[in-house]
């Protein structure tokens, strides 16, 4: 049986929470409903929507990320911040 990559933020088994890009180049948070060890893929369930929408990914696909993203820009903050943006300084223009 093949394993599934290790991607930093992604745990590959059934339930797993992530991000995951839907064929219109939206963004959805998204669970993992199953998984395919042969074919190297997983089916993910966008949250909040029908499960007809439920789409197969392979696991390395770009279009799967991990959830905390999600979370960090709720906050305010790019990955690599620990401070919200709205907590900066403002910096005035001068000329």
């Amino acid at each position: 049986m093949k394993t599934p990559p290790d991607r930093s933020g992604i745990k590959f088994e059934v339930g797993a929470q992530l991000e995951a890009r839907d064929p219109h180049k939206k963004w959805y948070p998204a669970t993992i409903e199953r998984i395919d060890y042969e074919k190297e893929q997983v089916l993910i369930h966008y949250r909040q929507w029908s499960r007809r929408h439920n789409e197969w990914f392979q696991w390395n696909s770009p279009y799967l990320r991990p959830l905390e993203r999600v979370s960090l820009r709720r906050q305010g903050l790019s990955p690599l911040q620990s401070t919200p943006m709205t907590q900066l300084p403002t910096l005035k223009c001068l000329g």
